[in-house]
């Protein structure tokens, strides 16, 4: 009798001292155990806890002495205790239901024999709702998920190589492993970086193998995502969510691009340029690296030794900039496209320019490479009149304004004469961004090729040289006589009497407004008899003079020739008028369109006949007054 008054007594004292049972003293052995691990709980007696769990519990929640601080983020219900049923999993394994607190809040504690025999807390569930739906959550495994982070925390502000990668998930640490050591630790310190002041508290959302953190930093979050791996939370990626230069959209990215970096650096220095093709852009490598010397031009090492690293992520594009006290290399990189579900990203260099600090020069290994070459096909077809191969090797503008409207015939005519041979010697090079000037030398002259950059490829646009009465633009040269050239080629059409129309149509494509409403438009066929005026316009060239409105050409000399008087009309040069030169005397000079215009009015030009050519040798004696048709001078004595 006395024995069972003391049983129960000790089991009202557990009731009010902790834990109550719905069913009076039936489960002792779970009461006790529980109580003695809520007791340590409250107190904060973590050597208490250790004592009181399994060796399972303790590796995954209690394994650092931060464990009782992040214990505590998990807001454990307190209260009143009361157990609700137990289930036997086990000889070794219990299941016990309790309800906490006023609230009566349900939670599951999970509880095992150690090896002394003694029932411990295995583990515990607490109910949480999210998104209308319940579950609920082992406190072993956020436990485990928490320390994973302050680990994770721990061992980057430290920056210790080997520890870094051992918190990391097979993925990130294959990304993580072949960074230099100077950008690893870069690494290290943005997670360190904008730590604010006061307790840690983060905000998890836990799923079934992936969870994603966030961490207060000073500006934005620390978010950094971990996966369950082979029984362990490893850190799978780490972003910075900012809205400042701190922001990060994926770490595993960023390394990602960079050892795409540092591959095409090492391939580079090596001069392997099978691996180059692996790291570059289709476009980058076959238009220049394929083609270019590489030792013309110095790379920094893939290990960065000599040179600080800054990268930024922007979408698809990942910009480098490599910068060391002489020189700035910057390296544009895409993300490769891939039509395969889950494939790695891999990310690919697209350009690299090199600016010079002290010179100022900007020099892009898309020209390095192609601009020499590029030039000797250029030069060559210059010498050879190669009117295919100059429109394949010029820009759309020189092709559109020169090239273009030149035929094999007339490209024969364009004063060239100081690129034939084709062996010019490249002397220099500046590189400005998307324009390149090569200074070369030829026949005894200097001139400078200038390229500029369309597509990703580099072409010739135009010629600068130093020839007396012209400009300093063979573009420029060109483009003012392809329209003298057009004007005497329309002019001897004009003398088939079954090309009238076609030839007219010529002349007023190529004349002025003007010149088209005095003249062309006012006859149907090209008045032309004796000595044709093309023969004049065939003469050599003397010189340009360019002024605001108008660009006189003299072609010839004061006894036999032409000057030619251009304007720019629609973005183009045409022909506004033509004095022909037939002797010293001004009796022996004759206007065109003044003189052509007469003519008209007084009805007196007349269809073509027999034509007889003059030649720059023979003396030439003529008034205005004798000439029929000013197109024309007329031999009679």
């Amino acid at each position: 009798m006395a024995r069972t008054f003391r049983s129960l007594v000790w089991c009202f004292g557990l009731a009010v001292g902790a834990v109550t049972t719905s069913g009076g003293c039936t489960h002792l052995i779970e009461t006790r155990t529980i109580t003695e691990f809520s007791k340590h709980l409250k107190d904060e007696d973590l050597k208490g806890l250790l004592q009181s769990t399994s060796g399972e519990f303790r590796q995954r929640a209690l394994r650092t002495a931060t464990a009782m601080e992040d214990l505590k983020i998990l807001n454990l219900p307190d209260g009143k205790t009361a157990i609700v049923e137990v289930e036997d999993l086990s000889e070794d394994k219990k299941r016990v239901t309790v309800q906490v607190g006023e609230g009566k809040k349900e939670v599951f504690y999970e509880l095992a024999k150690d090896r002394t025999g003694h029932w411990v807390v295995d583990d515990i569930y607490l109910k949480q709702k999210r998104k209308g739906v319940e579950a609920y959550k082992s406190v072993t495994e956020q436990m485990d998920l928490l320390l994973s982070v302050r680990e994770f925390l721990d061992t980057w502000n430290r920056g210790d190589r080997d520890k870094v990668l051992s918190v990391a998930t097979t993925e990130f640490r294959d990304a993580l492993d072949p960074l230099p050591p100077s950008f690893l630790a870069s690494l290290t310190r943005i997670v360190s970086a904008g730590k604010p002041g006061g307790k840690y508290k983060p905000n998890a959302q836990i799923d079934e193998k992936i969870a994603v953190v966030r961490l207060p930093r000073g500006v934005g979050d620390t978010v950094v995502t971990l996966e369950l791996e082979k029984g362990h939370w490893l850190v799978s990626d780490v972003a910075v969510d900012a809205k400042n230069d701190d922001a990060l959209p994926s770490m595993l990215k960023l390394a990602t691009a960079v050892n795409g970096c540092t591959s095409f650096l090492a391939a580079y220095s090596a001069g392997d340029k099978s691996s180059l093709a692996k790291w570059s852009s289709p476009d980058f490598f076959e238009g220049s690296l394929a083609i270019g010397d590489l030792s013309i031009a110095k790379l920094p090492d893939a290990q960065l030794s000599e040179h600080e690293l800054q990268v930024k992520l922007r979408g698809n594009r990942a910009d480098f900039v490599l910068k060391n006290d002489t020189e700035l290399v910057q390296i544009d990189m895409h993300k490769a496209p891939t039509t395969e579900m889950n494939a790695p990203e891999k990310y690919l260099v697209s350009d690299v320019t090199i600016y010079e600090i002290e010179s100022k020069q900007e020099k892009r290994l898309s020209a390095l490479f192609t601009a020499q070459g590029m030039l000797e096909i250029f030069a060559q077809a210059l010498a050879t009149r190669d009117l295919s191969t100059l429109k394949h090797s010029s820009t759309r503008d020189l092709t559109t304004r020169v090239w273009s409207r030149l035929n094999n015939d007339t490209i024969g005519e364009m004063p060239l004469e100081m690129f034939d041979g084709g062996n010019a010697e490249f002397v220099n090079t500046t590189f400005l961004g998307a324009l390149t000037r090569v200074e070369a030398r030829q026949g005894g002259r200097t001139m400078t090729f200038v390229l500029r950059e369309e597509n990703g490829r580099f072409f010739v646009d135009d010629v600068n040289w130093q020839l007396t009465g012209l400009p300093a633009s063979l573009k420029t040269t060109l483009e003012i006589l392809v329209p003298i050239h057009e004007f005497a080629s329309a002019i001897a059409q004009g003398r088939d009497s079954q090309s009238q129309q076609q030839a007219l149509e010529r002349l007023q494509a190529i004349s002025t407004t003007d010149f088209n409403r005095l003249v062309w438009t006012q006859t149907k066929f090209v008045p032309n008899s004796g000595m044709s005026a093309d023969t004049f316009l065939k003469s050599p060239l003397k010189g340009i003079a360019i002024a605001d409105k108008e660009v006189i050409v003299h072609l010839g000399d004061n006894r036999y020739g032409a000057t030619v008087t251009l304007r720019r009309e629609f973005e183009r040069f045409v022909v506004d008028d033509v004095q022909l030169i037939a002797g010293v005397e001004e009796s022996q000079r004759m206007a065109l369109k003044q003189t052509l215009q007469t003519q008209m009015s007084r009805g007196e030009a007349r269809a073509p006949s027999a034509v007889i050519h003059a030649s720059a040798t023979e003396e030439v004696e003529t008034t205005p007054r004798e000439i029929d048709d000013p197109f024309a001078v007329d031999l009679r004595e």
